[in-house]
C-alpha cells in the first residue's frame, strides 16, 4: 500500500470520527487510553490473524482507527498554561 493510500485512509477516518464522535477528551490519560483501547483492537485483529481467524483487511482498518485516533490526540493537546511543556 503506498503512503499516500495510507494518509487518505487515515484522514477519512478522522472526518468520520470526528462526525460521529466531536467531544474530544481534554484528560490527557483519558485521550491516551482511546489510542490504547484502538491499539489493542489491532492487536487482536493481528492475533486473530495469526491464528487464521480473520484477514488482513481487519489489521488495516484497526491501524488506521489507532493512528487516526493518535492524530486526534495530538490536534487536541492544549500545550498552553499547563506549565508542562
Amino acid at each position: 500500500m503506498k503512503t499516500e493510500q495510507i494518509i487518505a485512509l487515515i484522514m477519512a477516518e478522522i472526518d468520520r470520527a470526528e462526525q460521529l464522535h466531536p467531544a474530544w477528551p481534554h484528560d490527557l490519560v483519558k485521550a491516551s487510553a482511546i489510542v490504547a483501547e484502538e491499539a489493542g483492537e489491532m492487536l487482536q485483529a493481528a492475533n486473530d490473524y495469526d491464528e487464521s481467524r480473520s484477514g488482513k483487511r481487519q489489521i488495516i482498518t484497526e491501524a488506521v482507527h489507532t493512528a487516526a485516533t493518535a492524530i486526534r490526540l495530538l490536534k487536541n493537546i492544549n500545550l498552553e498554561g499547563n506549565g508542562n511543556e
